[in-house]
């Protein structure tokens, strides 16, 4: 078993982004989450007539087991893996976030790079799902998200295929002990699971906590999501104490 590349954990800690300080954690989270209610209103909106957007991204559903999951891919790497999305809302998302448009694959303004950005991650995927693979070589773009979104998801990308570890432990791993709370809400913010691993974070008892932020779909049906990709990886839920 591997850990996930350096080239991928370096795009999730960018250099010059240092978490915050204590005293202002709080206020970044809470900055982060308007962020996030506002998605899809804001890319929503009317656009100016006679604008058109730039292109900022590529678009491609892949099936999954449980059914099809839209993916985006821009010139930084891929962007966005959304599970049980709608696909206007994923594209209202995306495009909110990297501040333009989506295209589809077969579009003539999406760029070659891009496409094969969106082929490597479907192969990858493929072969996580076929018990080929146990971590994805993959750059991703986590523009829009803040200093303490990447921190927790830079950890969360160090845990290796089939370890959990609790919200509480990835709090003191960062460096935030008593930031359980906080840690669930960058998590729920992951534009890219599976490839970053959020499904191996679980509540202090061993069951599953929770799993998803804004996607839609039932919590019931996003927990078997989320047990499903334990199992896969050899993790029997409850787990040994984690807290």
């Amino acid at each position: 078993m591997t850990r996930p590349t350096t080239e991928a954990l370096e795009s999730l800690l960018r250099a010059g982004d240092p978490l915050p300080p204590s005293d202002a954690l709080g206020r970044e989270i809470r900055a982060s989450d308007a962020r996030t209610r506002g998605a899809i209103a804001a890319a929503s909106r009317a656009e100016a007539p006679g604008i058109v957007p730039a292109v900022v991204g590529v678009h491609a559903v892949y099936a999954a087991p449980w059914g099809p999951v839209h993916l985006a891919a821009s010139e930084r790497g891929l962007a966005a893996l959304s599970i049980r999305q709608p696909e206007d809302a994923f594209h209202a998302d995306v495009a909110r976030r990297l501040g333009g448009r989506l295209v589809e694959m077969d579009d003539d303004a999406a760029p070659e790079p891009w496409r094969a950005t969106l082929g490597r991650t479907i192969d990858e995927l493929d072969e996580y799902f076929a018990g080929r693979r146990t971590s994805f070589d993959l750059p991703v773009d986590l523009a829009g998200l803040s200093a303490w979104d990447r921190a927790v998801l830079g950890g969360a990308a160090s845990l290796r295929f089939g370890e959990v570890t609790s919200y509480g432990r990835l709090a003191r791993m960062i460096g935030r002990p008593g930031a359980a709370r906080a840690v669930g809400g960058a998590l729920g913010r992951n534009p890219v699971p599976i490839v970053v691993p959020c499904h191996r974070i679980l509540a202090g008892d061993g069951t599953l906590g929770g799993y998803g932020g804004g996607w839609t779909g039932a919590r019931e049906d996003m927990l078997a999501i989320k047990a499903a990709l334990l199992a896969r990886e050899g993790v029997r839920v409850p787990a040994p104490l984690v807290g």
